[in-house]
């Protein structure tokens, strides 16, 4: 009821306009316990926008992200499984503590989204709800927004304000 939807499709309008890549995900307060459930949906999204690109295209997607992820893109696909479509069959991730293996998801996720934004072509990420947000998620935005590589890349999020002050209160 504050205009989000018309302020969203207003920056939409010229990320299209340069080719750029628009993506949605919104949060949901019965999938808190799901781990990046809103980030998975939003590129998911943009891995249906990549295959239905060119062959050229997408064979120049398949290259930059296979060299990014540098043989780990399995660690991406167990949260992203459509991206499998265009990684292909990867090798199995050794066992790691969870620890690392988030920091190890977090580094990989920001080579992974490094590559969707340029001075030529913007890449936004709108999270909506994120008053719903999990913990994994939330630290994976943190990294993303601390990150000095993400070039041409934003990140917008909205949340209702009552129901983050009822979050915050308990």
């Amino acid at each position: 009821g504050i205009g989000k939807s018309a302020l969203i499709n207003e920056i939409h309008k010229p990320i299209v306009e340069k080719n750029g890549y628009f993506i949605i995900g919104k949060f949901d307060q019965f999938q808190r316990n799901i781990p990046y459930s809103a980030i998975a949906q939003a590129f998911k999204e943009l891995i249906k926008q990549l295959l239905s690109e060119s062959s050229e295209s997408l064979k120049i997607w398949q290259m930059e992200l296979q060299a990014a992820v540098a043989g780990n893109g399995q660690v991406l696909i167990d949260v992203i499984p459509e991206l499998k479509l265009i990684l292909g069959a990867q090798p199995s991730i050794p066992q790691v503590e969870q620890l690392e293996a988030k920091t190890i998801f977090h580094r990989l996720f920001q080579k992974y989204i490094s590559l969707f934004g340029s001075q030529e072509q913007p890449f936004v990420l709108f999270l909506d709800d994120l008053q719903w947000i999990d913990d994994s998620s939330l630290k994976l935005l943190e990294t993303i927004a601390l990150s000095p590589n993400l070039n041409s890349v934003m990140v917008i999020g909205a949340y209702r304000n009552n129901e983050i002050s009822k979050r915050i209160s308990r």
